[in-house]
């Protein structure tokens, strides 16, 4: 029983090592300087925004600051909020606050809302999207992403072994390899899921954008795959606040 599971976690990390090329892995795995979102997440969830006048943006778990750079390039007024403020990076103002607790924001004192890649690190996501609900201006917006859990990938894997596409039980997801501060990935979420309780959260979803698809050892501008339910591997949503 050991040595079956032994086996099918060292698949498990094989498989998700190996999909990343090898500087980028050594990167994320030894320094908080390498990168923490997905390939092109970042360009897709800018697009998701895109049309939007200069506004007030808060960018929650903000990470080294990336997209808060590239918000604030565009001309908006961004904040951030970030746990672990050691690896932040960017020139914009920093809040250092849980995302597992109320938002340091007044009702309705947002335009947009950035929370990309964030979602499967809280113990309580429903909590956290109605904290969005309440900060976030009526007709305002919030760009939200999960892992694509209904992907071509993920299924492999569950008809497999059992477990989704960067989701799986060993430390190195489970926890972040930085900082205590911060859960790895702990709640999956499909997008049926997130668009319940998004709903529930007083939001509409207005349109699903993907990101690039995911081949071992292929970067992903070169990946020929097409991006799109089937094979993105990050799943993000526009919702509009009701």
């Amino acid at each position: 029983m050991q040595l079956a599971k032994g086996v099918r976690m060292t698949l498990l990390t094989s498989l998700s090592d190996s999909f990343a090329p090898p500087i980028e892995w050594l990167r994320s795995k030894f320094s908080v300087e390498g990168p923490r979102a997905y390939g092109d997440t970042h360009d897709v969830a800018l697009s998701l925004l895109a049309g939007a006048p200069p506004c007030r943006v808060v960018d929650l778990g903000a990470g080294r600051g990336n997209l808060s750079t590239r918000l604030a390039a565009l001309g908006h007024d961004v904040t951030a909020v970030e746990r672990y403020t050691q690896q932040f990076r960017a020139d914009v103002p920093l809040i250092d606050a849980d995302l597992e607790r109320p938002l340091p924001f007044a009702d309705g004192s947002v335009d947009a809302a950035m929370a990309v890649e964030i979602i499967e690190h809280l113990e309580n996501p429903r909590a956290f999207l109605r904290e969005l609900g309440r900060v976030v201006r009526p007709r305002g917006v919030a760009i939200v992403s999960t892992p694509n859990l209904t992907g071509a990938l993920s299924r492999l894997l569950f008809l497999g072994v059992g477990q989704w596409d960067l989701f799986f039980d060993h430390p190195w997801r489970l926890r972040d390899p930085h900082t205590d501060l911060v859960h790895g990935h702990i709640t999956p979420m499909p997008r049926w899921l997130l668009e319940h309780h998004a709903k529930d959260a007083g939001f509409v979803v207005e349109a699903w954008a993907y990101s690039s698809a995911w081949l071992p050892l292929v970067p992903f501008r070169l990946n020929p795959l097409p991006r799109g339910s089937a094979f993105g591997r990050i799943a993000l949503c526009r919702l509009r606040r009701t």
